[in-house]
């Protein structure tokens, strides 16, 4: 079937696509137009938008002609919420926001997707897509996704996540939470002249909050864990105090916390409390601690029968092997994961994803297309 990819087609959804804004939290528009174009392919079509009617899950099904396993396609529609300049074809080269990162992927799934609704349908079983928006952290964390498959019903055999891999397999990746911590004492500003003496210091309680960080940051990395490598903690914001002279009520501290599979997110926050209860009680200063999943850890099995329906047709259709790797990175593939249904990552390569100027080629995004329907045909036979 991958012969009956349409590339031109391809290039024009993904096209349309990208030219629809759709910063995260903010995707109905794009949600509705992504829709119709499953519709129109000859797939039953939902629009979810009880619990998050700014960003419409859509659930595209297509249902073979005998009892099967139920396979997941999906992505995200949101955006970074980054300025770019307009969209537009060059060529081979699609550019704009969300090219690579990642409604290019999405309209590959659509062109799978619209190959097989052509087909005389015999294939058993059913292909969802699944297309959320609130996916880009730090205003979505997945919670549309996590909705999907905890709280309606919905259910699945096997998922590929569309993006991540390209031209290797991941075998695992890290765990993420974002991190922030409020360091606070009682009372006002004051004049450093008229604070009275041992008024707790909420910036060298943050030195000292960060000193404790950084040592835990060398004792992470004396271990390096199979696939992803060693665990981390850093920081990327320090906020505190108001005038050179005023004695300060309050520092802020943001950064992540990474983690290798086999760890539950409770453990890596109660691991930060326990480091900094001590410090509290040494400095006077309360210490809030708001540490948040971003995703959790991740892991398949490379001889999995999905995976190896993945390295196959990835094979079938290139003439390459995947390489296995191992991420820090997090995606949406551990959603599906944490709900037990086993989940590969396989999307188009682009670049400039996040970045000032995002692409992706059309040949990529044809790649991709080619490379689900063989995977589908792999996890048939």
């Amino acid at each position: 079937m991958v012969d009956r990819v349409d590339r031109e087609r391809l290039a024009s959804l993904a096209l349309e696509l990208v030219e629809v804004p759709s910063p995260t939290g903010d995707t109905a528009e794009v949600a509705r137009l992504y829709g119709r174009r499953l519709a129109e392919s000859g797939l039953e079509v939902e629009l979810l938008d009880e619990a998050f009617s700014a960003t419409p899950i859509v659930v595209g099904r297509l249902r073979g002609g005998k009892p099967g396993p139920t396979v997941v396609l999906n992505g995200h529609l949101d955006t970074v919420p980054i300025p770019h300049e307009p969209p537009r074809l060059e060529g081979d080269v699609l550019v704009g926001r969300g090219a690579a990162d990642m409604k290019g992927a999405l309209a590959s799934a659509a062109e799978a997707a619209r190959v097989l609704a052509a087909s005389d349908r015999s294939f058993p079983g059913e292909v969802v897509i699944v297309a959320i928006g609130l996916h880009e952290a730090p205003t979505g964390r997945g919670e549309d996704l996590s909705y999907l498959l905890g709280e309606t019903g919905f259910t699945a055999d096997l998922a590929i996540v569309c993006e991540l891999g390209g031209h290797a397999f991941p075998v695992a990746h890290m765990g993420q939470a974002t991190v922030e911590l409020t360091i606070s004492r009682p009372g006002m500003a004051t004049h450093e002249l008229q604070t009275p003496p041992g008024t707790p210091h909420p910036l060298f309680a943050a030195g000292r909050v960060i000193e404790a960080l950084a040592a835990l940051r060398a004792e992470l990395a004396a271990t390096e864990h199979e696939w992803v490598g060693a665990e981390t903690i850093f920081l990327g914001e320090v906020h505190g105090g108001d005038f050179y002279n005023r004695h300060p009520t309050s520092c802020r501290i943001v950064g992540t916390r990474r983690w290798a599979p086999g760890r539950p997110f409770d453990d890596i926050e109660a691991e930060l409390r326990a480091l900094l209860a001590p410090l509290a009680e040494e400095t006077g200063c309360e210490i809030e601690l708001d540490c948040r999943l971003v995703r959790d850890a991740y892991r398949i099995d490379p001889e999995h029968e999905l995976a190896l329906a993945l390295r196959h047709a990835y094979r079938d259709v290139t003439g390459d092997e995947l390489p296995l790797v191992g991420l820090k990175v997090v995606a949406d593939g551990a959603i599906f994961h944490q709900a037990g249904i086993p989940t590969v990552y396989h999307g188009p390569v682009g670049s400039g994803a996040h970045a000032d100027v995002e692409s992706i080629t059309v040949s990529e995004l044809e790649r991709a297309a080619k490379v689900y329907l063989r995977t589908l045909e792999w996890l048939w036979t």
